[in-house]
C-alpha cells in the first residue's frame, strides 16, 4: 500500500470510528430518554445521574396525590347520592346527569310549587313569549323534569348540605385535572434532563489534523 493509499485508509477509519462514536452516543440518548419518558428519573439514573431521584421521586408523589383525589371524588360522589335519596327523596334507580344534579344544588323541588324548577320554567316561557300561549306551553314540556325525575328536598339546610357534596367533588376533579398535567410535564422534563445527562459528547471536540508528513493525526478534546 503506497502512502496516498494509506492516508486514505486512515482517514477512512478515522471517520468511521467518529461516526461510530457519535451513533453509539446518539442511540444512548435516545434511550435514555425514552427510559425517562416511561418512568421520569430512569433516564438519569441509569447513566448514573441522581437528578432523576428527584423526578421519580415527584412522579410517586404525584401519581399517589392523584389516586387520592380521584378515590375521594368517588366517594364524595356516591355520598351526594346517597344523600339525595334519603334527603331529596330521588328514586334510586334514576341515572341522573350532571345538570340534573346542578338544579339539584340550586331548587328546592323539580315541581310547579314556589322555588321549583319546573316554576323557573314556567317563567321563563311567559317571559320568551308573552303572547304565545301554544308556545309557552311547547317550552315547558320540552324542559322540565317529568314526575319519574321528580326531587323535594326536606329543608333549604339539606340542600345546603349536599351543595357542598357537590362542590367537593368539582374540586377533587379539578385536582386531578392539575395533577395529570403535572405527571405529563413531569414525564417530559424528566426525558430533558436525561438528554442533557447522557449527552456526554457535547464537550467532546474532534479534529484531524496533518503532521509534517502530512500523516492525519486524530486529536480528541475533552472538556470536564
Amino acid at each position: 500500500m503506497n502512502t496516498v493509499s494509506r492516508r486514505k485508509f486512515v482517514l477512512v477509519l478515522l471517520v468511521l470510528s467518529i461516526t461510530f462514536l457519535v451513533t453509539a452516543e446518539e442511540i444512548s440518548i435516545r434511550k435514555s430518554m425514552f427510559r425517562s419518558a416511561l418512568v421520569p428519573g430512569w433516564g438519569e439514573l441509569s447513566v448514573g445521574n441522581k437528578s432523576g431521584l428527584i423526578f421519580l421521586a415527584s412522579e410517586i408523589l404525584l401519581l399517589s396525590s392523584r389516586f387520592y383525589f380521584v378515590e375521594e371524588a368517588d366517594l364524595k360522589e356516591k355520598a351526594s347520592y346517597n344523600f339525595a335519596v334519603k334527603y331529596a327523596h330521588i328514586s334510586a334507580e334514576l341515572d341522573l346527569s350532571d345538570e340534573h344534579y346542578y338544579h339539584m344544588t340550586r331548587y328546592l323541588s323539580s315541581g310547579f310549587e314556589t322555588g321549583g324548577y319546573n316554576a323557573n320554567i314556567v317563567e321563563i316561557a311567559k317571559a320568551l313569549y308573552p303572547d304565545d300561549l301554544l308556545a309557552q306551553t311547547q317550552y315547558i314540556e320540552e324542559n322540565a323534569y317529568s314526575d319519574d325525575e321528580y326531587w323535594a328536598w326536606d329543608d333549604k339546610f339539606k340542600q345546603k348540605d349536599y351543595s357542598i357534596l357537590r362542590k367537593r367533588i368539582t374540586q377533587y376533579g379539578d385536582y386531578v385535572k392539575a395533577i395529570t398535567g403535572a405527571v405529563i410535564a413531569n414525564h417530559i422534563f424528566s426525558a430533558l434532563n436525561a438528554f442533557r445527562s447522557s449527552s456526554r459528547l457535547k464537550n467532546l471536540n474532534a479534529q484531524v489534523l496533518l503532521d509534517s508528513k502530512m500523516n492525519p493525526i486524530l486529536t480528541l478534546q475533552y472538556k470536564f
